[in-house]
């Protein structure tokens, strides 16, 4: 019983340190894409402004562009995204290499 204990402990502690990295490496990595994001945005709002000569126009049409990958994003998100996301994270906690 002492065995099967300590055998339980090391899976949950491995399987704890697993999740807390993976957890730091995706913050970390979506950190990474919001700025990529946020500096291309702007450059491409930048860029329509002074095609457009209308900077405000160019911003609004980025933005209008975000808000329209959100909602396609929200719509999708309950049969598409969600599924995928739990499946993976079962995969994972269940992984035994």
């Amino acid at each position: 019983m002492e065995t099967y204990r300590n055998l339980v402990t090391v899976r949950v502690v491995e399987q704890t340190t697993l999740g807390a990295s993976m957890s730091i490496v995706g913050i970390l990595f979506l950190l990474v894409v919001v700025f990529i994001l946020l500096f291309i945005g702007v450059g491409l709002a930048w860029w329509a402004g002074e095609t457009l000569d209308n900077m405000k126009a160019g911003f609004f049409i980025v933005g209008g562009f975000y808000v329209l990958v959100l909602l396609i994003l929200l719509l999708t998100a309950r049969k598409v995204l969600l599924p995928n996301i739990r499946n993976l994270l079962i995969k994972k906690i269940y992984d035994q290499d």
